[in-house]
């Protein structure tokens, strides 16, 4: 008889919350963890990024109130200080999460486990070994940064994602070397801050997969705040002393900069964990195998959130981990259906997408129908003095089925809810133009772009 129902180890956003439903549903649950409750999203990554973006984001609006009628001089960004209240934060989430696992009976263990066959795990903690017979072993351990081949990250002048969060002084200038969603957001923080920002980055685009519409806007924006931007570029050599990072590029560019961040993305930790001699099949990165359900190429094994490669976001983690559990328990229909998985960037404004892009719809269906609308031509963004972003819509024609759905704009990390829903269900344009949206407020985008796919747009100029 197996000591457990579930086995996970890793306890991320993917491996607490599969936790946690698993024993919501009556299974028993060991959760295993070798670093910190919470993983890298919330101690490292989504949260604490989130904290110091608020705070920058409140700062540039300070900065700025006298375009609405305030007064606020003399203010100034305290980087020490707002590290504290990132740091209160995320260890105040973390509890929560050990009370939720608590109030759960999740047997939470701190420690390292690999797995010794299909159903045995041994786990390494400071209180010694021990070996856990399980039913299902659910794999959530996750991703760590990957290294530049010529910046290594010193925590000094060279920073990964991790140790930029701790900084106490704001840089005079900071070269964003590999971009993506980390590079874009933590260029803006410290852009927001009153640093210098260089990025570059192998190819052409700031992030991998957004519209072109979105990603033209998105660079604009960039060259307005008068960032540098060296994409489509490589590092050929660097030196690094007590002034700083002077770096040549494969362009004969050269860029000088107090401080480096290194985002050029991120590797699975997939290896020490036994995987290949229990039968479970990695793809050529080390990324684990799954099917619709989360489940291996070994029936008792499953895998969530950064360590398959499909999709590295928490929230799709989190989503992954409910799935694997509820197939695992005898819910045959239990799948993650990828394309409907959204996404948030916070930059300023936030970025927000699901589904296809235009040029993805094209390449799937003959027939595609767009719409867009700027957000400077509602009422309310207006009023509020945030006018940068558009909206836009991808359809199916024929159907007017909505198939995918790209934001930049305020708050579109909220907007793209509706767009998800629209997306996961396969809503079509006219149920969504018939749905009504209060006045004034952002989401009168989302149903102008809907009409504007339709021919019908009311505000568009």
């Amino acid at each position: 008889m197996a000591d457990c129902d579930f086995l996970i180890l890793g306890a991320g956003p993917g491996g607490y919350t599969a936790a946690i439903r698993a024993a919501q549903l009556g299974a028993s649950v060991i959760l295993v963890e070798k670093d910190l409750l919470g993983g890298m999203c919330l101690n490292w990554g989504c949260v604490p990024s989130k904290a110091l973006y608020r705070s920058a984001r409140l700062f540039e609006d300070m900065r700025k109130a006298e375009s609405l009628g305030l007064e606020c001089a003399g203010v100034r960004a305290d980087l020490r200080r707002m590290v504290e209240r990132k740091n209160k934060v995320v260890d105040q989430l973390r509890s929560s999460v050990a009370v939720l696992l608590k109030k759960r009976r999740v047997d939470y263990r701190a420690g390292f486990g690999y797995l010794l066959d299909l159903h045995r795990v041994r786990i390494i903690s400071p209180q010694g070994r021990c070996e856990v017979s399980a039913r299902f072993i659910i794999l959530a351990t996750g991703t760590e940064c990957a290294p530049h081949p010529i910046l290594t990250v010193d925590n000094r002048r060279i920073h990964d994602v991790k140790s930029i969060l701790d900084l106490k002084e704001i840089p005079a200038s900071l070269f964003v070397v590999g971009g993506g969603v980390s590079g874009c957001e933590f260029a803006q923080i410290f852009g927001a801050l009153g640093s210098q920002i260089t990025m570059t980055k192998r190819s052409q685009a700031p992030i991998k997969g957004l519209d072109q519409d979105i990603e033209k806007t998105l660079l604009r924006l960039f060259r307005k705040l008068k960032y540098r931007l060296l994409f489509g570029d490589t590092i050929e050599e660097a030196q690094v002393d007590s002034g700083g990072v002077r770096a040549r590029l494969g362009s004969g560019q050269t860029v000088e900069a107090e401080k480096a961040l290194v985002t050029v993305g991120h590797r699975p930790l997939s290896y020490g964990l036994g995987l290949e001699e229990a039968g479970v099949e990695l793809d050529p990165a080390g990324h684990v195998k799954v099917d619709r359900h989360g489940r291996t190429s070994v029936e008792s094994i499953y895998a969530i959130g950064d360590l398959t490669g499909l999709k590295e976001l928490a929230h799709f983690a989190s989503h992954a981990g409910l799935v694997a559990v509820a197939h695992a328990l005898g819910d045959t229909e239990a799948v993650v259906e990828v394309e409907a998985v959204p996404a948030a960037v916070f930059t300023d404004p936030e970025l927000a997408w699901v589904g296809l892009t235009e040029a993805q719809a094209r390449e799937r269906f003959s027939d595609v129908k767009t719409g867009s609308f700027l957000m400077r031509a509602l009422g309310r963004t207006q009023a509020d003095g945030y006018l940068e972003g558009l909206v836009k819509i991808v359809a199916q024609g024929g159907r007017d089925r909505v198939v995918g759905v790209h934001i930049l704009g305020p708050q579109a990390s909220s907007l793209i809810g509706e767009g998800t829903l629209a997306v996961a269900r396969g809503v079509g344009l006219k149920e969504l133009a018939e749905t009504i949206h209060a006045h004034p407020t952002y989401p009168e985008a989302f149903w102008e772009a809907v009409e504007d796919a339709r021919g019908l747009s009311i505000h568009k100029l």
